[in-house]
């Protein structure tokens, strides 16, 4: 999992890098090995005037599956973290399990028809 931060209009404080490393580190630690890249941009969309204004968009890459990107917009930078990386983590999660879940259903037919072909067989055999 590589993560890509990018700020054109502000230089990012350590004390925000560590911050965002910590819980991208949190959020999509269950599903790292199925992810590629993270880019994550952080900007001030009002400049100096102010306001409900700090963007945070998620773009997470995964081999094979659609991209997620998730914009977030919020008083503060943190709280924008915060809710693009938590929506972000739940829609990969998502992904993934789908992904799972596909797996499982074509297996389970196979599964499924031998448990019925063993079945019809023991009832055909004189006991």
């Amino acid at each position: 999992m590589q993560v890509h931060m990018v700020s054109p209009e502000f230089s990012i404080t350590p004390s925000l890098r560590e911050y965002l490393e910590q819980r991208l580190q949190t959020a999509f630690g269950p599903v790292r090995g199925r992810i590629g890249d993270i880019v994550v941009r952080l900007r001030d969309l009002n400049g100096p005037r102010g306001g409900r204004d700090m963007q945070c968009q998620v773009s997470v890459k995964m081999p094979g599956k659609p991209e997620v990107v998730i914009r977030e917009v919020q008083e503060n930078m943190y709280n924008a973290i915060d809710r693009a990386v938590k929506r972000a983590a739940y829609r990969v999660g998502r992904i993934v399990s789908r992904g799972h879940q596909a797996i499982r259903q074509a297996a389970r037919p196979a599964a499924t028809l031998t448990a019925r072909a063993e079945a019809d067989v023991s009832a055909n055999t004189p006991g």
